[in-house]
């Protein structure tokens, strides 16, 4: 299957995979924002997460961050200055709600994440409630 768009990865992550993979609004942004070459490694990296256990220790391979963002976890890469910042929701499907996708540079992607909590926190709200 060839991934072309977040509709194409999330339904590839699903079905081949069983997770379930969400963005809010703003990440579509921060790949806009991001080269080709580090959006394909950014991305690549959320696929293995996927596969390996987008989980908390021990039902998946995440460890949760601090502060605001406690319950959250990263995803860095080496290869890139990129950072992704993503919620792990246990349910029947495991799932990663991503908020925030962007440079790891003097930890600008923490704080894009902490700044868009409040509205992740009330639309989640109102998609459980529908």
């Amino acid at each position: 299957m060839k991934i072309n768009n977040l509709d194409d990865l999330q339904e590839f992550l699903i079905n081949k995979h069983n997770v379930n993979l969400k963005f809010i609004h703003e990440v579509e942004q921060d790949l806009k924002g991001i080269n080709k070459g580090s959006r394909t490694s950014i991305l690549a990296l959320i696929i293995r997460r996927a596969i390996q256990g987008p989980l908390f220790v021990p039902d998946g391979v995440a460890r949760s961050l601090h502060g605001d963002l406690s319950g959250f976890a990263k995803i860095k890469s080496k290869s890139t200055t990129i950072r992704c910042i993503y919620k792990p929701v246990k349910t029947t499907i495991p799932q990663m709600d991503v908020i925030a996708i962007g440079p790891r540079d003097k930890s600008k992607a923490y704080k894009l994440a902490a700044e868009r909590l409040e509205a992740f926190y009330s639309n989640k709200s109102r998609d459980d409630n529908e």
